[in-house]
């Protein structure tokens, strides 16, 4: 990705210009130090065709921030002109969706819009928080769009690494598990299949290639949790691990570390994630987590082990999560969880396919 693709487009009512104003504040050291363009209507000069102006900025976004609120939800234009054509791309991946919710809404009442992850909790939003808390959002939002245009243009590197790379020619073997549709996936953060669940080689950012801090795609977490690789040992022979972490953290807050698979192909079939984890000092909950999504309705299946959680500090133990996938499912999101401080070891990841009576790999 070069820097003239990092167009970010921001939907607003002109009853909101008020957070307009406070999140372009926010936005420029960003726009400054990483090159992105930050775009809304007060960039259209007089005498400029208005319509055309927001159509070719509408076309050329990587990312739409959209401040949510009643006065965004009733204006025609927004609804009938911005939303279509973002939310048309959105689901082919071709922009992430980034809605702020900064009044109180009818929200979850918009179907096709709140099916994408709010920045914020849509019964929290920033009118309703502090000043401090509305703010540090907003410093959160700024720094979570940087690290996700730094991760695309890792993601794309690596990408076109890996398809020029030369390599032996062999046929190979037909699996049981059926292929994914070859255009599933839809940006450079989804991937064909599971890659790098042993969390090894190459880390951009501090994040295994293949994954990211789920931001985006999981509502109201935190992207300030700390994700590295580390040995798994004192042994220098040991391989590498994944940590998330924080400490302090708020008692609400969580981080969470992902991949997004394209899952149609897996539609109908019932599927195991497993992996290693180990636990320091957690005081809230943490484990893995698995989500079926599809294209118009997310959240088909979901289990966090939320109630069989890992807490306090353990060593390594195997844990796993089935999930009998409907046939609707579009996507598959999984990965691991961390609630409130303290510190998340995994490893050895597996995602598993039941057919013809065993578990195969996906």
């Amino acid at each position: 990705m070069n820097k003239q693709d990092r167009h970010v487009f921001v939907s607003y009512s002109r009853a909101d210009a008020a957070w307009l104003e406070r999140l372009r504040v926010h936005l420029r050291p960003v726009a400054r130090q990483h090159a992105i363009d930050f775009w809304d209507d007060s960039r259209i000069s007089p005498g400029q065709d208005w319509r055309a102006e927001i159509e070719k900025a509408l076309a050329a976004a990587r990312v739409a921030i959209l401040l949510v609120s009643a006065d965004f939800l009733a204006s025609d234009f927004i609804v009938n002109n911005e939303l279509p054509p973002l939310l048309h791309r959105a689901s082919r991946g071709g922009v992430l969706v980034l809605p702020m919710i900064v009044g109180p809404c009818l929200w979850s009442e918009h179907e096709e819009l709140s099916r994408y992850q709010s920045v914020n909790r849509p019964d929290r939003p920033l009118s309703s928080m502090s000043a401090n808390d509305a703010e540090t959002t907003l410093v959160s939002l700024g720094r979570s769009v940087a690290q996700y245009f730094r991760l695309l243009e890792t993601s794309t590197a690596v990408t076109n690494v890996a398809r020029s790379a030369p390599g032996p020619r062999r046929p190979a073997p037909e699996p049981a598990i059926p292929k994914p549709d070859a255009d599933a996936s839809a940006s450079p953060l989804v991937v064909d299949r599971p890659v790098n669940l042993g969390f090894d080689g190459f880390a951009p950012e501090g994040i295994p290639v293949g994954w990211f801090n789920s931001f985006g795609h999981v509502s109201g977490v935190s992207t300030d949790y700390r994700i590295r690789l580390t040995r798994r040992s004192d042994d220098r022979t040991a391989g590498t691990c994944v940590v998330l972490e924080k400490s302090p953290a708020a008692p609400d807050e969580f981080g969470s570390l992902m991949q997004r698979c394209a899952g149609r192909f897996l539609a109908g079939k019932t599927v195991r994630l497993e992996g290693e984890l180990r636990s320091e000092n957690v005081t809230g909950w943490a484990g893995l987590w698995l989500r079926a999504d599809n294209e118009a309705v997310p959240n088909l299946f979901f289990d966090n082990m939320s109630r069989r959680p890992v807490v306090g500090t353990t060593d390594w133990q195997r844990y796993s999560i089935d999930a009998p996938l409907p046939r609707e499912t579009d996507w598959l999101n999984y990965g691991i969880v961390l609630s409130g401080p303290g510190a998340l070891y995994a490893d050895n990841l597996r995602l598993l396919c039941w057919s013809q009576g065993r578990w195969e790999e996906v």
